[in-house]
């Protein structure tokens, strides 16, 4: 900086020998030799004969090295900044794609739980649909032995019924012949058989066979028109009993929800009772068995009937006290003995109706049954059968469309469980994202670099100068250069700046006069300031 500052006043000095001669050695005197050795130039100074001489082609050489390192120095340090930024960019690469990364690993997860959570579901349904055929073959194996049981049933039946009508045939047989036997008449003479007067047939064969077999066909047949009349009658009968049977259950039932209270009491009777009204048409009970058992329910109905009138009767006695007492309006005696007729003309109606049934159950009890009897016993039996699985398989398919509920449920809750987990992994990741960028140390290291290339731009800025407003007004420029400065020394990085490829120019001497001299200006100034 000394030698430069030396040259433009030499350049300046041009007559002026002595004071050209004084500046020069002035200016050598600061300048430093070891610095210069350092850095590989050799002296300035050469000493001939004792006395040493200032050789001005080797200042201008060891200006010119110095420009040159420092181009040098420049172009490293600039080499070093476009390397710290590659370096910045691929940190912010690298955050990027591990972000991406943890997103995508997140997913995943999420993933192969929702296919781990449908596997288990898979799982639990085949193990229930396994159950459910498990069970359908215990069904289908019960169904089995009990067609099987009901057939060898039917045929023991058979066997029996078939050696009941031998011996039926056989006394019948008896019985006519020992009737014939047994006649006892007045023989006459010539005889005359006929309502006519007409002589009878000669005994020939076809007037003594015996139509037996035909009789028995009639007899045979009469008796099973008989039999499957009683068949239906006595399924009207039972259908009758039964619609009966459920009007008293709910007459007593409607009676038993407002009197709570009295239930207790007759708890273990009712119990009985419904247990022995469960029972009377059993499929596996015999005729006798059900006949007690529906005579003893009719029995126990008709008690509580009895009963539960009784009970209202009290009640009403009750009532009427209350009334009386209380001075509240008593209803006519005349309404309650319309009533009390009209109960009494039901219950003898209901008694009569059980009366014919009994009479009419007796009836078909004292005959034997035949086939198409035990025929229709058995479809009545296979009809509860069917009646009862379907009702078991009704109750199943309700379980299972609840059971499917259920499963919806449980899984709509699993989809919202896991759109409410990722939205939580989302917010803490963009969370984790901002705290991770705000505690990062690239953020402070960003700043000085911007504030390098700004106050580098403003350098470039106040060099760039019109030169030819320097050339017109040249007592403005000193002002200008020296602004310049001061915005130039408000920042450290100022000195480091590099001039621009015009700057370079000027000082090679490729430019005119007017730019080399606003050049040398500022130089000047700043080695000035220097010293100072």
């Amino acid at each position: 900086m000394i030698l430069c500052c030396s040259l433009v006043l030499l350049l300046f000095c041009k007559g002026n020998t002595y004071f050209i001669l004084h500046i020069i050695s002035f200016f050598v005197l600061f300048l430093p030799v070891q610095e210069v050795s350092s850095l590989g130039l050799p002296p300035v100074w050469s000493e001939l004969d004792g006395s040493s001489v200032l050789n001005v082609v080797a200042v201008l050489n060891r200006m010119y090295d110095l420009i040159q390192l420092h181009h040098k120095s420049l172009r490293t340090v600039e080499n070093m900044e476009v390397e710290q930024l590659k370096l910045n960019s691929n940190v912010d690469f690298l955050k990027l794609t591990t972000t991406r990364l943890k997103e995508q690993l997140d997913v995943s997860k999420r993933e192969n739980t929702g296919l781990l959570e449908r596997e288990r579901q898979l799982l639990l349904k085949v193990k229930s649909l396994q159950n459910c055929l498990k069970n359908e073959k215990e069904e289908v194996q019960k169904l089995q032995n009990i067609i099987a049981s009901r057939a060898s049933q039917y045929n023991h039946d058979m066997k029996r019924k078939e050696r009941e009508f031998n011996k039926l045939k056989e006394r019948l047989n008896q019985l006519l012949a020992d009737k014939k036997e047994r006649k006892q008449a007045i023989d006459v003479l010539n005889n005359i058989g006929r309502a006519d007067g007409k002589r009878s047939l000669w005994k020939t064969e076809k007037t003594e066979a015996k139509h037996e077999g035909e009789m028995y066909k009639t007899l045979l047949n009469d008796y099973d028109s008989r039999q499957r009349e009683l068949v239906l009658e006595n399924a009207e009968l039972k259908k009758v009993l039964h619609q009966m049977k459920k009007e008293m259950m709910s007459v007593l039932r409607s009676r038993k929800l407002s009197l709570r209270g009295e239930k207790a009491d007759l708890s273990g009777t009712q119990a009985a009772s419904e247990e022995d009204e469960e029972e009377v048409f059993d499929s596996e009970l015999t005729c006798v068995h059900a006949r007690e058992k529906l005579t003893n329910s009719i029995r126990l109905q008709w008690r509580r009937l009895k009963s539960h009138v009784e009970r209202l009767d009290s009640q009403v006695s009750l009532t009427q006290m209350s009334k009386s007492t209380t001075g509240d309006p008593v209803p006519p005696r005349e309404t309650c003995e319309k009533e009390m007729e009209r109960l009494k003309l039901e219950i003898q109606q209901c008694k009569d109706f059980i009366q014919t049934q009994q009479h009419h159950l007796q009836q078909k009890l004292s005959t034997p049954c035949d086939e198409d009897a035990a025929l229709l016993l058995n479809d009545s039996y296979m009809l509860q059968e069917k009646e009862r699985l379907r009702g078991e398989w009704k109750n199943l398919e309700e379980q299972r469309t609840i059971f499917e509920k259920e499963r919806s449920n449980f899984t709509e809750a699993a989809i919202r469980l896991s759109h409410e987990r990722k939205v939580f992994e989302e917010d803490r990741a963009t969370w984790l994202k901002h705290h991770f960028l705000s505690l990062s140390p690239f953020e402070n290291s960003i700043k000085p670099q911007l504030s390098k290339s700004s106050s580098a731009i403003l350098i470039c800025e106040c060099l760039s100068l019109n030169y030819s407003e320097a050339d017109s007004s040249a007592q403005l420029a000193p002002e200008k250069l020296s602004s310049c400065y001061s915005n130039s020394t408000s920042s450290p990085s100022a000195f480091i700046t590099s001039p621009s490829i015009s700057n370079l120019q000027h000082t090679l001497d490729l430019i005119p006069e007017n730019g080399y001299r606003v050049f040398i200006c500022i130089l000047i100034s700043e080695a000035f300031m220097y010293c100072i």
